[in-house]
């Protein structure tokens, strides 16, 4: 049941809150999965086969791994925004660049007038527009593979392997989504058909881990052009 490890962290002072939240996220999986097997452990010594389905509170406790996972990825990357933004802006041209857009698209608004006010009366103009693209990059939860993507941007990232390997956390959000705005609840098609949507122990580790580990990644993208030394320990550390 044991979850694989997550790349060695690069250590900057700027991502390691971000780099804290994700290593409480993977101790929260991975104690999820050691309570199932914990559980199936039992079921085995009271007698139960555990080569068929897995039990309903089983499938739950997947259920508790994608979503904590799916929430663990939205805390640390919208920490990493908040914490490391302003610090890339000098240092990143791709980063630079979604920003002014970001700013362009402000200026061109329908309420442009009242955004340049509070700008400029503010005691950092510059400043309060990064506060206001943070806000846009951190309002709302990042559960879907295209607000990563968008948060990658915004950060710099533009390592095409890593691009496309947030493309593929399509997979988990969708679960997590099922699971928490649906409660995994579906129709039966036919006699004997669950009413709830299954999932097997290994895929719903590879989603897991595959989530944590691409947080991971995007981490350690940042902290490497923020200047980081190199590795520092291990991220569930």
């Amino acid at each position: 049941m044991q979850l694989d490890g997550l790349s060695a962290a690069w250590f900057h002072p700027n991502t390691d809150k971000s780099q804290r939240f994700l290593a409480s996220a993977y101790d929260s999986v991975e104690a999820v999965l050691d309570n199932l097997a914990i559980v199936r452990l039992a079921r085995r010594e009271e007698g139960g086969d555990l080569r068929g389905r897995l039990t309903s509170n089983e499938e739950d406790l997947l259920r508790a791994a994608l979503t904590f996972a799916g929430a663990g990825i939205d805390s640390a990357l919208k920490q990493l925004i908040r914490d490391t933004l302003a610090a890339l802006l000098p240092v990143n041209k791709e980063a630079a660049s979604k920003f002014q857009t970001h700013a362009e698209a402000r200026l061109a608004h329908e309420q442009a007038s009242r955004f340049l006010a509070r700008y400029l009366t503010s005691g950092d103009p510059r400043g309060a527009l990064i506060d206001d693209y943070v806000y846009e990059l951190t309002g709302s939860s990042l559960q879907s593979a295209e607000q990563v993507q968008k948060v990658a941007g915004a950060l710099g990232v533009t390592d095409a392997k890593l691009r496309k390997r947030i493309g593929e956390l399509k997979l988990l959000f969708v679960a997590r989504n099922e699971i928490v705005h649906e409660l995994d609840l579906k129709a039966p098609e036919k006699p004997g058909d669950r009413h709830r949507r299954i999932r097997s122990i290994g895929k719903t580790k590879e989603m897991a881990h595959h989530g944590l580990e691409t947080a991971q990644q995007i981490i350690n993208s940042v902290a490497k052009t923020l200047g980081s030394p190199g590795p520092h320990g291990k991220a569930e550390a």
